[in-house]
């Protein structure tokens, strides 16, 4: 069937109707006219597939990548930088409006790197090796355009090997260098001077040294499980965000839960009197620990252990940090910050959706001022960092 493309949804697929049942369909923009068959029947909508653009909107550009139209990582390829840019702020601004009848107008952090901006990149393999399609099966790639040439060089070498036996590859870069996880078994001889570190199924099997990725001033220390986020080039631009929000005194007390490795607790501690971050991924702990006697900082505490079960008895302090995983706060540790009623509160968000949630559940404080960070070019994905004040007059 032929339609016409009316809109684009928060996941960069395009909208069309047809019987006013609503259809999705990935890898259309607004204002396109496409040729496409219904892969994906519901009740309330269908998910459709493009098998030819019958006229281009004006707003299209030709995605660069050569498996734009298979792979399911990048989907918004097909809007130029700065379409992407008003895409994502405009997604944001019309979650707040119809979630919270909020009419916000947010700070946009473009990214230094449009391309090899990932540090970190997870190739699939069942019968092949590549990235999930965007439907069905797993795309065969050369290379990845959001790697460095680095990267996709060890991919190519990987892929010389006998893959039968391996599920998942995983390389990260730090500046330093090259570390590669492995989910299975394989010969690695072949990779060793590639990389500074190789791991099989969660164990070592060699190191050269140790991963490190800077970040302003601060040197982190990058292990096959370390959290980070993915786009090393803009961390330091999304960090002084958080910087700017709180004007941090050389008295203040830091929280910061969902720590993670340390990455905000020591880019801020220097601003601050005392940082205690929690966290309950026991490696990330060790990692923050490990990362505060490398950078000699002094003053930050870090606690392993479940946040919500942790933050009745530490939630102390003059400013609160919170960056959660995409599922957002849960209740109980929402009921805490309205009950500590801390003055200032920075949430860094990957997920707008639960960001507008829990800002209206957490009613003692009120949206002051917004950033949309773009830490994920050519997707539909945007990190939020969001500054709460303490309501002055309670009703």
């Amino acid at each position: 069937m032929i339609l016409k493309i009316i809109d684009m949804d928060h996941l960069g697929n395009g909208i069309a109707k047809n019987d006013n049942k609503v259809i999705f369909i990935p890898k259309s923009i607004t204002n396109d006219t496409c040729d496409i068959d219904i892969v994906d029947n519901h009740k309330k909508y269908d998910k459709g597939k493009i098998n030819k653009i019958v006229k281009k909107s004006s707003l299209r550009i030709d995605a660069i990548c050569p498996y734009y139209e298979e792979c399911g990582g990048c989907n918004i390829s097909n809007l130029s930088y700065d379409k992407q840019l008003e895409f994502k702020t405009n997604k944001v601004k019309n979650i707040f409006k119809k979630y919270l009848d909020m009419d916000i107008e947010p700070n946009v952090i473009g990214s230094k790197l449009k391309y090899k901006y990932r540090n970190k990149i997870t190739y699939h393999i069942d019968n092949d090796i590549g990235l999930i399609r965007e439907f069905d099966g797993i795309v065969n790639i050369d290379e990845c355009l959001l790697v460095s040439d680095k990267v996709n060089k060890l991919y190519r070498e990987i892929k010389k090997n006998d893959l039968s036996k391996v599920k998942l590859i995983t390389i990260r870069e730090c500046n330093n260098g090259l570390i590669l996880s492995i989910t299975g078994k394989m010969n690695i001889a072949s990779l060793k001077d590639m990389c500074i570190a190789i791991y099989m199924n969660n164990l070592c099997l060699y190191k050269k040294e140790d991963g490190y990725i800077n970040i302003g001033d601060i040197k982190y220390k990058v292990s096959d499980k370390s959290f980070f986020q993915i786009n090393t080039s803009n961390i330091s631009n999304l960090y002084d965000e958080i910087v700017k929000y709180a004007e941090f005194s050389k008295n203040d007390k830091v929280i910061d839960l969902y720590c993670g490795v340390g990455s905000i607790s020591l880019y801020i501690a220097k601003h601050v009197k005392s940082v205690l971050g929690i966290e309950i991924i026991s490696d990330a702990i060790n990692d923050a620990r490990n990362n505060a006697k490398i950078n000699g900082i002094g003053n930050t505490q870090f606690l392993c252990g479940d946040v919500a079960k942790l933050i009745d008895d530490n939630i102390d302090g003059d400013i609160l940090i919170v960056d959660p995983p995409r599922t957002g706060l849960d209740k109980h540790t929402i009921d805490v910050i309205n009950k500590k009623k801390i003055k200032k509160m920075i949430y860094v968000s990957c997920n707008p959706m639960t960001l507008v949630r829990d800002i209206k559940l957490l009613d003692k404080y009120e949206l002051k001022e917004i950033s949309v960070a773009d830490m994920f070019p050519q997707t539909h994905h945007v990190e939020c960092v969001s500054f709460l004040s303490l309501k002055t007059l309670e009703k």
